[in-house]
C-alpha cells in the first residue's frame, strides 16, 4: 500500500510540475501578446488588456485544473501513507 502512495505521489508531481510551467507559459504569452496588441493603433490600452486576458483564460484555467488534481494526488497518497501506518 505504501508503494501505491509513493507512486501517487509521483504521478502527482508530475502534474505539479506541469501546472505551473502551462501557468507560468500562459501569463507570459498574455503579457507578450497584450504589449504587442497595445502597441498597434487599431487598439487602445484597455482594449488589449481585454483581448489578451480573453485569449489566456482558457488555458489558465485549465492549467490551475491540472494543478488542482497533482496537489489532490499528493494529499490523497499522504493521507494513505498515513492511515497505513
Amino acid at each position: 500500500m505504501l508503494n501505491d502512495a509513493r507512486r501517487l505521489a509521483s504521478i502527482g508531481t508530475y502534474f505539479i510540475v506541469i501546472g505551473w510551467i502551462f501557468v507560468a507559459y500562459a501569463i507570459i504569452a498574455g503579457i507578450l501578446w497584450w504589449i504587442d496588441l497595445a502597441q498597434r493603433p487599431a487598439f487602445n490600452f484597455i482594449e488589449a488588456l481585454a483581448i489578451s486576458l480573453a485569449a489566456i483564460g482558457l488555458p489558465f484555467f485549465l492549467a490551475v485544473l491540472v494543478l488542482g488534481l497533482g496537489y489532490t494526488m499528493r494529499l490523497f497518497a499522504l493521507y494513505v501513507a498515513s492511515k497505513t501506518v
